[in-house]
């Protein structure tokens, strides 16, 4: 499948996404309100880093391992497979164990508690899978069934809603079955045979090459995320009720990056000999930029119908997300560019950006949140994403010898090449 028809179809996928998200959302804050959406959002949050990060490393060297390495495809799928199995069985046990001893999640009832491991377990295995399907170049195939899951959740959140279902509980589980939903659809489309069955070499090769990827993409997750569970413990469930708006609003930025990296990953693991992917990759960088910014300046605007749409109880999140929105438009070039330091074996040089970085939105967040509130923590975010993707930029422009004109300066075709985009991907 050729890379522009995977972009223009992941760049549809994510449009229909962001329409159709937002306005679920507004139900879903509507009907809860600001504490109960915090409430709701903490588990989630909690969860969902669990079962995001839950594989150590061996998600993160799926593409490279399946592309570039010498092993077969079975031994490193099925290596995989089981040492996940086991890690989510040790993870459910801390997890039950942190909660019986009061650490985390105490206000939870044990109903809560088994839907979030439920829902952090299928979060590891698909986004195993779709890391593999990614590395196969199936592209479409994956968003299709995003697709499938994404409005199944939205008609049953809406059904709930009009039946007047619609609780935190329900919200809750609504969730934990839309993954469950995605992860046995994407077992049934992987088409691996299942062997049981661990090889050691492939599992200490995965995790060494896969530990730069997982630390990097922990940092740069709590990057989004480290202010919510801050204000959580600093400000209480309303605050975080209402920020988590602001949150979802201003990082709608990021399904332009999410379309494209996907494409990118899978095609700079499967250029033709004699191709770097340097051209691809700075053309890449440079249209999605442009996007992003005029997106951004879309959601400055919209962001005053804050309060129209989502109620009055939500009307402090549109400062937030003005402040936020700057900071997600620069985040995005790293989300966008990581794939070229994974394909040149330099994930060392994304970690080092991702954890100075994090410890820059850590200490602004500890400042910030005790003196302003939400709008400190959208500042504190702000401030760490403007670092994050200018020193990305340099690092690109600078050390990897792209220069600044081809990460920044439009040329003639890329306006050709939106345009093919855009078709390819309605077609």
């Amino acid at each position: 499948m050729g890379y522009s028809k995977n972009i223009g179809h992941n760049l549809f996928t994510q449009v229909i996404k962001i329409i159709f998200g937002a306005l679920t959302s507004i139900i879903v804050a509507r009907s809860l309100g600001p504490t109960k959406m915090g409430y709701v959002a903490y588990i989630l949050l909690i969860f969902n880093l669990i079962g995001t990060f839950g594989h150590f490393g061996l998600t993160s060297a799926v593409a490279f391992f399946q592309k570039k390495s010498g092993f077969e495809r079975a031994a490193i799928y099925n290596t995989n497979v089981n040492i996940l199995a086991l890690i989510a069985v040790l993870l459910s046990i801390l997890v039950i164990l942190a909660r019986r001893t009061g650490w985390l999640l105490s206000g939870y009832n044990s109903w809560y508690i088994l839907g979030g491991l439920i829902l952090m377990i299928s979060t590891t295995f698909t986004s195993h899978h779709q890391a593999w399907l990614i590395g196969d170049e199936k592209i479409i195939p994956n968003n299709n069934i995003g697709l499938i899951v994404f409005f199944s959740r939205s008609i049953a959140i809406l059904g709930f809603y009009l039946c007047g279902w619609l609780t935190p509980f329900s919200f809750f589980y609504l969730n934990v079955f839309g993954m469950l939903l995605w992860f046995i659809l994407i077992q049934i489309k992987i088409h691996e045979p299942y062997i049981f069955m661990v090889k050691l070499p492939v599992l200490k090769a995965e995790l060494k090459y896969g530990a730069f990827g997982w630390w990097s993409a922990l940092f740069a997750y709590l990057h989004l995320r480290v202010d919510q569970i801050m204000i959580k413990q600093y400000l209480g469930v309303t605050e975080l009720g209402i920020y988590s708006i602001a949150v979802s609003i201003s990082e709608l930025l990021f399904l332009l990056p999410v379309a494209i990296t996907g494409a990118l990953i899978g095609r700079l693991y499967n250029l033709p000999a004699g191709d770097d992917g340097r051209m691809l990759t700075a053309r890449t960088i440079r249209l999605s930029l442009y996007i992003c910014i005029i997106l951004a300046a879309i959601g400055v605007l919209g962001s005053f119908l804050i309060p129209v749409v989502y109620g009055l109880p939500y009307i402090r999140a549109t400062q937030a997300t003005i402040i936020l929105l700057p900071g997600v438009l620069l985040a995005c070039i790293p989300k966008i560019a990581s794939p070229w330091f994974y394909a040149e074996g330099k994930p060392h040089i994304h970690l080092r950006i991702t954890l100075l970085t994090f410890i820059v939105n850590l200490v602004a967040n500890l400042i910030l949140i005790p003196l302003m509130g939400i709008n400190g923590a959208a500042l504190a975010t702000t401030i760490a994403y403007i670092c994050y993707g200018g020193w990305y930029i340099a690092q690109l422009a600078i050390g990897e010898n792209f220069g600044f004109k081809a990460l920044l300066k439009l040329d003639p075709e890329d306006g050709q090449i939106l345009r093919r985009l855009f078709r390819k991907g309605q077609a």
